[in-house]
């Protein structure tokens, strides 16, 4: 049995392999903001690995309190970025996942409206990017 070739192309650039990316990138191309994404992610997760829990996530992440994802989860707080790159190891995000992911997050930061206008925009181009690079694996 071979594996699909985007498989292929992870394992040679060192990228840990996600036998759910293709389901991770129709997350990141639908939602609407971070904390949908980090739910979503969560949710996928746990229900192909038995193993996942906020706990795991939490551990994997280095992120001290469930209380406090939980609450990033829901959309209530915000995601420090000192453990951005933790999630994004944790869910095994391919490098164009991360960008993605990583804007939104960093959309929350901001609170001038014409700021998030501008991220958004940024948000919009790189899924554009996502879906050309999903496209090429197809072909």
């Amino acid at each position: 049995m071979s594996l699909p070739s985007y498989a292929l192309t992870a394992a040679n650039y060192s990228i840990p392999y996600n036998p759910f990316s293709a389901e991770v990138d129709q997350v990141l191309l639908e939602a609407n903001h971070a904390s949908e994404i980090l739910r979503t992610l969560y949710c996928l997760f746990k229900g192909k690995q038995k193993k996942v829990s906020l706990t795991f996530i939490c551990r994997s992440a280095g992120i001290p309190s469930k209380g406090y994802l939980a609450l990033v989860m829901n959309g209530q707080r915000r995601l420090h970025a000192k453990y951005w790159e933790a999630i994004f190891r944790t869910f095994k995000l391919n490098e164009m996942q991360r960008e993605i992911l990583r804007a939104f997050l960093e959309m929350d930061q901001l609170s001038c409206e014409h700021s998030q206008a501008l991220q958004f925009r940024q948000i919009m181009a790189l899924r554009q990017s996502l879906r050309t690079q999903a496209n090429s694996y197809l072909i």
